[in-house]
């Protein structure tokens, strides 16, 4: 079973939350991520659960979702296709039980045996377009009886009810249902960036519509509003530093970004939104100088930096911090190979000048360049940076993304739980 309800938005997690049957509507196109999120969903709201499909058998539901098994006993997977006198089919020892339709009372009867002497019953219908076609009523008007009835026997029962469909625009179903979702998945960049907007959920308000989430593992995680490396943490913790990846490529400050890209090199070249390369400085400032390195900042914009990551900082390298106003004193303030130039492009009027200056110091002394390069775009940086980094806030969320290496999008989390500011990364898949 999962136990992060934060993986689920707080407005559904609301919305189930009373004893009430309610009817959730969730669209989508194939592949847009409806069944896993139905399942995340089903996972997390303890209850019995009964999945009608009419495309997903048991062991590929078991196979890619393994956790689902707590949720969905074998027992209650129902091949939703067989009609008439069908006979249950087996795979591999787990049994569908088929539904058999007749009728509109006799499916809705199917449906109330399966769940009236369940505790807390949830059914997914997957997919309803196909159930509306294999009950036999083709119909407009007779699709709308069985919605309008299915509603009813969902609130009478006390049953929770989510409909997959495969459309995206509105009918008549989206006006009964007490809840509608929109699952969404497109290309940013040839990287694929799935969103989720919340339409409707009756009785409840909604204050983030649109939530950015992944399908990472097979499993559906929203992701919430960062607030900042900066929040209040009332017991601020020093933890032991990330140590460098080899002599050329130190550590980035987050493990997972380690992993992804190998490290930042001699000369790493951001492009996008500033805030999110501020989360990145702050995660690198605060491991670099618990390493004993030293930083210069050739920016205004970190001021408030210092006074955010201070409080993580061993007391001993506190003070391994310069401020630099001009480019050309940058030669005089530099260590060697211990010191990290953070440079701003966007606050320098001759960009190319200072680039120049900064090589010098890098074939000179070794330091190490962060440079932030706004969001013109410069091919020239790109040609000789050892890392490339793209940063974007989507719904909300900050996200990067590698142009070298070239990555798919993550999502970056703040943990906190060790009274230490730690970034995750997710990747949007």
């Amino acid at each position: 079973m999962i136990e992060d309800y934060s993986w689920i938005p707080a407005e559904i997690n609301t919305f189930f939350k009373d004893e009430y049957g309610k009817t959730l509507l969730i669209k989508g196109a194939p592949g847009s991520g409806k069944t896993v999120f139905a399942l995340t969903l089903l996972s997390t709201l303890e209850g019995n659960g009964t999945y009608l499909a009419t495309r997903v058998d048991s062991d590929t539901l078991y196979m890619q979702h393994p956790w689902i098994k707590e949720a969905i006993s074998p027992d209650n997977i129902i091949d939703a296709t067989q009609s008439g006198g069908g006979h249950a089919s087996a795979s591999q020892g787990v049994t569908i039980k088929p539904l058999k339709y007749t009728n509109v009372p006799e499916f809705l009867k199917a449906v109330y045996v399966r769940t009236e002497k369940m505790e807390n019953p949830v059914v997914i219908i997957d997919s309803w377009e196909a159930i509306a076609f294999y009950s036999g009523y083709y119909e407009q008007r007779d699709k709308e009886e069985l919605e309008h009835n299915l509603c009813d026997v969902a609130r009478r029962t006390k049953t929770k009810i989510i409909l997959l469909v495969e459309y995206t625009g509105q009918t008549a179903l989206d006006y009964l249902v007490d809840g509608v979702v929109v699952i969404e998945s497109d290309l940013y960049e040839e990287r694929r960036v799935r969103r989720m907007f919340m339409q409707k959920l009756r009785g409840c308000q909604i204050t983030n519509p649109v939530r950015l989430f992944s399908l990472n593992n097979g499993i559906f995680k929203c992701f919430v509003e960062f607030r900042g490396v900066g929040m209040a943490i009332e017991n601020p913790a020093i933890r032991d530093p990330i140590p460098d990846l080899s002599d050329m490529r130190i550590s980035t400050g987050i493990k997972d970004l380690d992993q992804v890209i190998s490290g930042y090199g001699s000369f790493n070249l951001f492009e996008g939104d500033y805030i999110t390369y501020d989360i990145l400085t702050c995660a690198l400032s605060i491991n670099a100088l618990n390493l004993g390195r030293d930083l210069i900042f050739a920016s205004t914009m970190h001021t408030e930096d210092i006074n955010k990551i201070s409080a993580f900082v061993k007391p001993e390298y506190r003070t391994n911090i310069e401020m630099v106003e001009e480019i050309k004193d940058l030669g005089d303030r530099v260590k060697g190979e211990t010191s990290i130039v953070f440079l701003n492009l966007e606050e320098i009027e001759d960009a190319d000048a200072a680039v120049r200056e900064v090589m010098s110091l890098i074939r000179g002394q070794g330091c190490k360049i962060m440079c932030f390069g706004g969001r013109r775009g410069n091919e020239e940086l790109d040609s000789f940076a050892s890392a490339h980094i793209k940063t974007k806030f989507v719904s909300g969320v900050p996200c990067i993304y590698g142009e070298r290496p070239r990555t798919e999008i993550y999502a970056m989390e703040l943990d906190t739980s060790d009274n230490n500011p730690q970034i995750k990364l997710t990747p949007i898949v």
